[in-house]
């Protein structure tokens, strides 16, 4: 009888009825062999196999649920169809140090693995952190308009908390999240709905329906949060232009962003301070259409990156402007006056060539994107000028952060069985491959939080490199 492709048992070459102590053992001898630090970059497709066999049988629920899913196709040699469940049994801790460094590895470099979480979410679609007086909080979104907050204090992770999207909204996956300073407010978003929750309790304390804004996508909006010392919580917001002219608002809101504010408490619609930021006269009729709206922490800038149509230019062009938000901080009764400023305009390409993922720091000095599919293009916004990475191709599922520092670039590829699940960190001043990763699946979300990288598995596993 043959065996399937992704026979686990047949990958770690164990019978269908092997103990936990053989299974260990099996593994043992695979990852020495296969560990790219031993057998070079051809190991690491061998690898990724025997990771992810390994990650599903050592797990008694896992393995029991795949054994009913390989059925018919069991060895017969291992005793017919009939198989007793897998028993639960106790690790070690010293082996468990041992087998979650070969599960999940890296080559040499600056981070090492840290603390797993294992979530319900499922797949999980964003993440976020910060760190707190009382420690770091880490935030994950999934698919379904859900989530979870951890607490990592003293290196051991606290009881999770739990948020959702309100119901009455249409179901949809919270691809970015946001916390304010301090982390007592998280903020979640689609491209139909933004919510904010109480990041203590979970609770639901605003939500904002974003179909009439027209929102092309998640990254074409942006918030920031604020709380302060007097307890007033409020969020500024980077929308897409809304004009009173029903004729065609998706044309206009694509061309300009209101960045306005709301205070929680108040009327759920109400949205006040606002400061326009036109790329283009409406007037001109000229093509002009915002990609991205990026917000800096303490919402003093905004980045937008836009495709264009420039003077002397056959093709529509890529232009990533910095504006000058600082007006908001004057006097109250003057800030309707202020007229926000294009610090910088950087013209970065063909706009066909400039695709996502998209990142930022949170200080929005480096914006990062894919530049021809195969390149990752870092804007300075400061300073108007940009450097590439060697990335290689960049498929539709690629992930890519960017260090706060602006130090770091990690890039999870995904294009193909050899870099699905791994992830490169690149120096961004050398330009070159300082450290890999492996991971048994795919990656679905990268974040940096200061001195670390979190990682989301597309098996609901959130794993930290610190």
């Amino acid at each position: 009888m043959m065996d399937t492709p992704e026979n686990y048992y047949t990958i770690l070459g164990i019978t269908t009825d092997a103990d936990a102590d053989t299974l260990k053992r099996a593994y043992r001898q695979l990852a020495r062999r296969y560990h790219p630090d031993l057998a070079g970059p051809e190991g690491a497709v061998e690898m990724k196999r025997i990771n992810r066999a390994y990650d599903v049988l050592s797990d008694p629920e896992k393995r029991h649920n795949y054994d009913i899913v390989l059925g018919g196709v069991m060895d017969l040699r291992a005793g017919g169809f009939a198989r007793p469940r897998p028993q639960p049994h106790t690790f070690n801790p010293d082996e468990d140090i041992l087998f979650s460094g070969l599960n999940i590895f890296s080559t040499k470099g600056p981070f090492r693995a840290g603390l797993t979480i294992r979530s319900s979410l499922g797949v999980i679609s964003s993440l976020r952190s910060i760190s707190t007086v009382h420690g770091v909080l880490i935030a994950a979104g999934s698919l379904d308009g859900t989530g979870m907050l951890w607490p990592l204090v003293d290196g051991k992770i606290g009881s999770p908390i739990s948020f959702a999207a309100d119901p009455a909204f249409t179901v949809e996956s919270l691809r970015e999240l946001r916390f304010s300073p301090g982390g007592r407010l998280v903020a979640g978003w689609g491209q139909l709905g933004l919510h904010v929750w109480d990041a203590s309790t979970g609770e639901l304390l605003w939500s904002y329906a974003l179909r009439q804004r027209a929102v092309s996508a998640p990254y074409s909006i942006d918030v920031t949060l604020a709380v302060t010392p007097e307890g007033i919580r409020s969020t500024r917001l980077a929308l897409p232009h809304q004009t009173d002219e029903v004729r065609s608002p998706r044309a206009w809101g694509v061309r300009a962003t209101d960045v306005v504010s709301h205070t929680f408490g108040t009327s759920p619609t109400q949205l006040t301070d606002l400061q326009l930021c036109m790329e283009e006269a409406i007037e001109k009729r000229q093509f002009w259409a915002i990609r991205l709206r990026s917000l800096s922490h303490d919402a003093h800038r905004l980045i937008t990156l836009s495709c264009a149509n420039v003077p002397n230019e056959t093709q529509q062009m890529i232009i990533a402007r910095r504006w000058n938000l600082q007006g908001q901080q004057i006097h109250k009764r003057a800030r309707a006056k202020f007229q926000p400023q294009i610090a910088t305009s950087i013209l970065l390409g063909a706009c066909a060539d400039c695709t996502p993922p998209y990142a930022l720091t949170a200080d929005t000095h480096m914006l990062g994107f894919t530049y021809r599919g195969n390149k990752i293009r870092l804007c300075d916004t400061e300073t108007g000028t940009y450097t590439e990475l060697l990335s290689g191709a960049m498929g539709s599922s690629a992930r890519l952060a960017l260090s706060p520092d602006g130090q770091w670039a990690a890039v999870a590829r995904e294009d193909s069985e050899v870099n699905e699940g791994v992830i490169d960190l690149w120096s961004i001043t050398t330009g070159q491959v300082i450290q890999k990763f492996y991971h048994p699946w795919q990656i679905s979300a990268l974040h940096f939080a200061e001195h670390r990288l979190i990682v989301a598995l597309t098996d609901g596993r959130i794993q930290i490199w610190e």
